[in-house]
């Protein structure tokens, strides 16, 4: 039975609104949500409907209007800018459907700048870095910058950037969606295979059915809620 530590993500009741044109616009009516370690959830819906919304509010880069988040086991939605901004960079990954890596630098550089952010001596986050690019099949191309690599490849330095920091919870919106299938399935099989070995939780965005369906879960985002699928 799993207790409470092993719930990285919870969310309960949630609520979002924006105001546009003097309207007001609700994305989320009390959205429940669970993520814990070492389980990959799959979140579905039609575009429009606040998939990328609700990983922003989960990965603490956006407020809700009402409810609560809570991250490894911390109340995160009362916390100001800096705490969440501290929380977020120990805690969690983002991984985005366009890799957004630095063109000037290379895979090894792209992968260490989060540790280097953190605080880790320069030679010691390349090392780390160098570990995780080469446990992703990516041993011979450290030294290459983004435009030298192929599109696989670089999403999955853009995975290894994410696992740089060692989070506990993984969020990607859309990982594979840039990707032709073959490529795509690769990519995904060395998330899957990533987020076992680290038991990380991992809340994923897709409109890949195929991918969807390998995972531990399903969650359809309709109507502001969440369901199974």
């Amino acid at each position: 039975m799993n207790n409470m530590y092993d719930v990285l993500l919870q969310i309960d009741g949630l609520e979002k609104t924006f105001v546009q044109g003097g309207r007001k616009l609700t994305i989320f009516k009390g959205l429940d949500l669970k993520v814990e370690a070492g389980e990959l959830v799959a979140l579905v819906g039609q575009s429009g409907t606040g998939k990328s919304t609700l990983l922003q509010l989960a990965g603490l880069l956006d407020q809700p209007t009402a409810g609560s988040i809570y991250v490894d086991g911390r109340p995160a939605h009362h916390l100001k800018d800096k705490e969440r901004t501290q929380l977020r960079l120990k805690t969690i990954g983002f991984i985005y459907q366009f890799h957004h890596l630095l063109p000037e630098f290379t895979a090894l550089e792209n992968t260490a700048m989060p540790r280097i952010i953190a605080g880790m001596a320069r030679d010691e986050a390349k090392d780390y870095a160098a570990a995780i690019l080469r446990s992703l099949g990516l041993g011979k191309r450290l030294d290459h910058r983004p435009a030298a690599l192929s599109g696989g490849e670089q999403q999955r330095v853009a995975i290894a950037r994410a696992l740089a920091n060692d989070p506990k919870l993984l969020l990607a919106d859309e990982p594979t969606g840039n990707l032709d299938p073959e490529t795509s399935g690769e990519v995904f099989d060395v998330l899957l295979e990533q987020v076992r070995e680290r038991n990380i939780g991992a809340l994923i965005a897709t409109h890949n059915m195929t991918l969807a369906d390998q995972m531990d879960r399903g969650l359809e985002l309709k109507g502001g809620r969440l369901s199974a699928f």
